[in-house]
């Protein structure tokens, strides 16, 4: 059992509940959070400070971690103790910038592939290397469209130095899906949904547990810098 602090850089969907990722201020590593009222995510309490307000992106809070709990495709979990969150200050500072940019990965580690999901047999013997990524996708685009009477919203960018693969991913970001919930159907560039201002954009990727055979790609956070 012990104290961490945490940059929270993802606090997304996941079913009805919460999955809060971050980076570690004192391992300089990923942690996603574990509840342990209901398996693999968080309630939105279990999500919230004590006054009831959900943890935010850049939120730097401190929460009490239990044993470690990662599996073979998400190394990184680890159990919560179930007592209060405390909000410490917001990540936004100059100097903070430095910490985020080291964190960024050039390649996308996490995906491992062009495709939208892995099957399950690629972590049945070898553990993934990584289920979490903070990346900056080029040429970001938002696709909302409709299908069998359901509303779809992705995310179709570009990552890596060397092939500049084409993603096309769902997004699980509450804040994101707001603002495109606003929109008709369509494709959208990110700088629209920006207010056009000169911003720099973040994603965290998520790799999701597994379903139906496959464990899919996640775009879990959505974070907006000025520059």
């Amino acid at each position: 059992m012990r104290s961490d602090r945490i940059i929270c850089l993802a606090n997304s969907y996941k079913h009805d509940h919460r999955c809060v990722a971050g980076i570690s201020l004192d391992t300089k590593k990923w942690v996603r959070l574990i509840g342990k009222q209901v398996p693999g995510c968080l309630t939105r309490k279990e999500a919230s400070y004590r006054d009831g307000k959900e943890v935010a992106l850049l939120d730097v809070f401190e929460a009490e971690l239990d044993k470690e709990c990662g599996s073979n495709c998400h190394p990184e979990d680890v159990y919560i103790t179930g007592k209060s969150w405390r909000f410490v200050r917001s990540y936004d500072e100059i100097s903070d910038s430095q910490l985020l940019a080291a964190c960024i990965d050039d390649e996308p580690v996490d995906l491992e592939g062009y495709r939208d999901r892995i099957e399950i047999c690629r972590f049945e013997t070898k553990p993934a290397r990584c289920s979490l990524g903070l990346n900056i996708p080029g040429d970001l685009f938002w696709w909302i469209r409709e299908e069998k009477g359901k509303r779809k919203n992705r995310a179709l960018f570009r990552l890596g130095r060397i092939g500049r693969i084409r993603y096309d991913l769902p997004v699980t970001d509450p804040a994101t899906l707001n603002m495109l919930n606003l929109l008709p159907a369509g494709l959208y560039p990110d700088g629209l949904i920006c207010g056009n201002k000169p911003t720099r954009t973040l994603i965290t990727v998520s790799l999701s547990e597994l379903f139906e055979g496959y464990h899919y790609k996640l775009v879990a956070g959505v974070i907006h810098l000025p520059v």
